[in-house]
């Protein structure tokens, strides 16, 4: 299925929902072939087809990583490397 995140089934990705209404108002095609040509259902065309701006995830709270306890530490490590000349600092990724 083209236009779907494999993390997360049944969420549309950007592009999709902007060549939904692309080919809808301005291409003049209609919902059956947008349907059968992204493979997504008719509601959900419908549904982006009446949405007057484009859709905006704001996060309320920005989660803590799983290394969270660990990261006053781990800030100080990368301090103290990135004060060590550049033949000694550790490479990273």
């Amino acid at each position: 299925m083209t236009g779907f995140l494999p993390e997360k089934p049944g969420v549309i990705k950007m592009d999709i929902i902007a060549e939904i209404r692309r080919r809808h108002f301005v291409s003049g095609e209609s919902i059956s072939s947008i349907v059968r040509s992204l493979d997504i259902s008719r509601p959900t065309v419908r549904k982006h087809l009446t949405t007057q701006s484009e859709p905006v995830y704001e996060r309320q709270v920005q989660p803590e990583p799983k290394l969270g306890e660990f990261k006053a530490r781990l800030v100080e490590w990368l301090d103290a490397d990135a004060k060590l000349p550049k033949n000694q600092r550790h490479r990273y990724g």
